[in-house]
């Protein structure tokens, strides 16, 4: 048999640096993945960067993710930062070389998508302004790193993730980032093959928004921060309704909003007759405004256990509620966040509605 040395000794070296990535980068692999899918499933999207070998590592991420890794799944939304010259070129000549990616993501991301930051060094300029860029639209972090995680380590908040390759060698840590793009797609071709093929139009998009489950709402809505919360009847929803959802989604980069189940409505003593819609409507109705990214629905007089769980930096009810009446304001102001009673800007009223249909009656 005929061996070469150099070959021998690089593959021996790669399995020994795999092997001690398998070890150290389960926890953080699993969270990544995850949170990856979740991203995906609440409708944002993946943007990547890297220079060099982790330039090929972005694309070769968003080109798995639009397509399909091995299964046949939906189409992703993911778009690679290093493939475009022109817009390249003229971020570098008429900014700088460091902005190339960041300006990009100031103009392709949103609250609650992902950018994941190749860097072998962790210390790639680029990369970094990049990382910054999409912190402040309140994106979160994928950092693929190496060696000692450089600044990238450094800029990382509590909703990022890192998988630093535990190797000091360039060439190891980009083949581990091989693997962990591999293992992230296949993953994601798991979680969406399950709903493939999408093309069916008998249940709506929307009705992923719809999440009942207390747990799979806070794990969907855990890394889109600031999260605002809102609850309500909304029996008949009308213009003042939907502006007053507009403005509490622009207070932060996810909204949530709680309806009164049925029975609750009905301790609320609005009448014998209410609600006119039951909760499942009042939820899809709800869940296809553009403005509400997650309905769930709450069974007790008032949401303050909702409120507990999710822990929402940003709490809203509607100008007759003034803040200290606002269930929930003592928690949220406990951690810093804000609570706000948002003033009506079109005057309406569901039970006024209600009134003037029955009265309307031949």
């Amino acid at each position: 048999m005929i061996r070469n040395n150099a070959l021998d000794a690089a593959l021996r070296a790669s399995i020994h640096s795999k092997e001690r990535s398998a070890e150290m980068l389960a926890a953080p692999f699993a969270s990544a993945s995850t949170r990856l899918v979740a991203t995906l499933r609440a409708g944002g999207q993946v943007l990547s960067c890297g220079n060099g070998g982790s330039s090929g590592d972005a694309q070769h991420l968003a080109s798995e993710l639009v397509n399909r890794f091995e299964s046949n799944r939906m189409a992703l939304p993911a778009i690679a930062l290093s493939t475009d010259s022109s817009v390249l070129t003229a971020i570098a000549n008429d900014a700088s070389y460091a902005r190339v990616f960041a300006r990009q993501v100031e103009a392709l991301g949103k609250p609650g998508d992902c950018l994941v930051a190749f860097s072998t060094s962790g210390n790639s300029e680029n990369v970094v302004e990049a990382i910054r860029s999409a912190q402040a639209r309140g994106m979160w972090i994928l950092a693929m790193t190496g060696k000692d995680g450089g600044q990238m380590a450094g800029l990382l908040g509590s909703a990022d993730i890192e998988l630093r390759v535990p190797d000091n060698s360039t060439a190891r840590i980009q083949e581990v980032h091989l693997v962990l793009i591999h293992a992230l797609c296949a993953e994601v071709d798991t979680a969406f093959a399950e709903d493939f093929p999408l093309t069916d139009q008998t249940t709506p998009s929307f009705s992923s928004k719809i999440l009942r489950d207390w747990d799979t709402l806070q794990q969907a809505c855990s890394y889109r921060r600031p999260l605002v919360f809102t609850n309500g009847v909304f029996d008949v929803l009308h213009r003042g309704h939907v502006q007053y959802l507009a403005e509490a989604r622009s207070e932060g980069a996810c909204l949530v909003l709680a309806v009164n189940s049925d029975a609750s409505v009905r301790r609320l003593g609005k009448g014998a007759d209410r609600p006119i819609n039951p909760q499942d409507d009042r939820m899809a109705v709800l869940a296809a405004l553009q403005s509400v990214d997650f309905v769930t629905v709450f069974d007790e007089d008032t949401p303050l256990p909702l409120i507990q769980k999710l822990q929402p930096d940003v709490l809203v009810k509607g100008g007759d509620w003034p803040v200290e009446h606002i269930v929930g304001a003592s928690v949220v102001q406990a951690r810093g966040g804000r609570v706000l009673s948002i003033p009506f800007r079109h005057q309406r009223s569901t039970s006024t509605l209600l009134e003037k249909i029955r009265n309307s009656r031949p």
